[in-house]
């Protein structure tokens, strides 16, 4: 049975041990606009108000999203622009595998070129994180990972005439427990549609490590 959006955030309020109160203080929205959120009463909620449920939740928005519409039926994938393609650069900064500290904030940038014949014109990069939820026999939600927070789920990507190459610039913030953590993005055009569905896309891959070990695996002396 698929999870609503209203079970779920009662339970993630009842794991971060924080009461509905709480977490309409918190999301600076009123217990009206979370139970309308919930209950879909005439409207949809505002992307604002989920993205504020999600942070104060500690999970990704698109995790929300995912639970508001799982029941509509999606459009039909738009069929690529003849002469339309992409090319992966390179990493600019922070290449797979990079180290970071629990916490920190970094910016990934990424350098793709135009290499078709159509000019990239009011596309964006967006996230596509979604974050896996597995639930023990007793039913208790588990905690498999932390995810990297990006400061912002969609970044605009300037107009891009055929052979150009650009640099494109994420800032994601380190979740605190140590590990490996990814994050994954695909191009999108005007109207949210993907540009190029069978490709890979672009991600962040980086290593969350303790703050008293190196990343040469060397104990730090504490000051």
């Amino acid at each position: 049975m698929r999870m609503d959006l209203e079970t779920y955030i009662r339970q993630r309020a009842r794991n971060l041990n924080i009461s509905l109160s709480q977490l309409c203080r918190e999301a600076g929205i009123s217990r009206q606009t979370l139970y309308e959120a919930w209950s879909l009463s005439g409207k949809y909620p505002s992307l604002n108000t989920l993205v504020n449920i999600a942070y104060t939740l500690k999970v990704h928005p698109l995790r929300l999203l995912q639970l508001l519409f799982g029941d509509q039926e999606l459009p039909e994938t738009i069929k690529s622009i003849p002469g339309d393609r992409s090319a992966f650069v390179g990493d600019i900064t922070y290449p797979d595998g990079e180290y970071v500290m629990p916490g920190e904030t970094f910016t990934k940038v990424w350098a793709i070129q135009n290499i078709g014949e159509v000019a990239w014109e009011g596309r964006s990069l967006i996230c596509q994180d979604d974050e896996l939820i597995v639930f023990s026999n007793a039913g208790d939600e588990l905690c498999l990972a932390q995810q990297l927070i990006p400061t912002e789920a969609i970044i605009p990507i300037p107009y891009t005439p055929p052979g150009q190459t650009i640099e494109i610039a994420a800032e994601f913030t380190a979740p605190d427990s140590p590990g490996t953590v990814m994050s994954y993005w695909k191009m999108v055009n005007s109207e949210g549609n993907f540009c190029y569905s069978k490709s890979k896309g672009l991600w962040v891959k980086v290593t969350i490590i303790t703050p008293t070990r190196s990343a040469q695996g060397e104990i730090l002396e504490e000051e």
